[in-house]
């Protein structure tokens, strides 16, 4: 798809970038009643299973045998039409930190991030719901923590009772048809995107954000934080991309807010300049990485749709501006 041809959808805000490449099959799940079978299946695809024991894991296994041969490609790095759209909407300056350099057959390309994960939150509130008799049942499979793998296992289980299970966290069912929309996608160094998720931010988009923030603001470097365990090669690949967002007066806050359409994710100063992030639920900056209450899981679920569906709409109208200013030159 070419980006008038996205502009052209009747929804281009609710566009799904990971039908970028997919097959007619996963396309056919493109409403909001399957929204969450669609990522369902995203999921058990992009995880992989390994054909296991006679447990919970099983059912996972199965689900995922079952859709094997749906073709979906992970939208992070591998939707053309995004890349085509960072290239529209960002400064080659901005980029310059974001290329992955092709090997051999291999094209270069920007490396993207998802912000806001669904799967980091989830596994906080499988948690919280689940019976002690599942819970008992996945401590003997190893590991303390819910993983996603179990969740679509119990999901291809129990599908019509983990489907209404779902549907008791407000903004659940709306977060997952907004996950891989426009405004949910930002390009970021290459190399980055996968050690925000294992590190102390757990993936959470308003804590990457306050790093940056103190970077800017206050002068403190924290990016280790971001890329926790990578090397210092990445380290400083991450400080360039940083440093690129310059007004008159060097490396600004107010730049890399204003060039990454981030507005929707900050407070606002009384004299109009953009402030600290916004918390995607009350005192996760003071308090616990993780969600301890169904109450902030489902503010994270509502303030994250929230933000992502206000940056789609501040993205596809620059779009719209700049596609129509190329059209008036021909």
């Amino acid at each position: 798809m070419k980006i008038e041809e996205f502009l052209a959808l009747a929804a281009p805000d609710r566009y799904d970038f990971s039908n970028d490449g997919a097959s007619e099959e996963y396309l056919a799940l493109d409403n909001f009643k399957n929204d969450l079978e669609k990522f369902i299946i995203y999921m058990s695809k992009v995880r992989g299973y390994k054909r296991t024991k006679e447990d919970i894991m099983k059912y996972g296994a199965d689900f995922s045998q079952k859709y094997k041969d749906l073709k979906i490609k992970d939208p992070d790095s591998k939707s053309i039409l995004l890349r085509e759209i960072y290239r529209k909407l960002w400064a080659d300056s901005n980029l310059e930190s974001c290329w992955v350099m092709g090997k051999k057959v291999q094209k270069s390309y920007i490396q993207g991030e998802t912000m806001n994960s669904v799967n980091t939150t989830l596994g906080a509130w499988y948690e919280l719901v689940e019976s002690e008799v599942h819970k008992e049942e996945r401590l003997k499979l190893g590991g303390q923590r819910v993983s996603i793998r179990y969740i679509l296992s119990r999901y291809a289980q129990d599908t019509r009772g983990q489907s209404e299970l779902f549907d008791t966290v407000q903004g659940l069912r709306f977060l997952i048809s907004v996950y891989h929309t426009l405004g949910n996608f930002i390009p970021v160094p290459a190399g980055c995107n996968a050690p925000r998720g294992t590190g102390i931010l757990e993936d959470y988009w308003d804590l990457t954000l306050k790093v940056i923030y103190e970077y800017y603001v206050c002068g403190e470097d924290k990016i280790r934080d971001i890329v926790k365990g990578a090397n210092s090669e990445l380290y400083e690949l991450y400080k360039k991309w940083l440093d690129s967002f310059q007004d008159n007066n060097g490396p600004s806050w107010q730049c890399f807010i204003e060039k990454n359409y981030l507005q929707d994710f900050v407070n606002q100063n009384v004299d109009g300049s953009y402030g600290i992030p916004k918390e995607l639920w009350r005192g996760h900056f003071s308090g616990a990485v993780l969600p301890n209450s169904i109450e902030q899981i489902e503010q994270f679920c509502v303030n994250a749709s929230c933000f992502i569906t206000a940056r789609s709409t501040r993205m596809l109208i620059r779009l719209r501006e700049l596609f129509q200013r190329d059209v008036e030159r021909m």
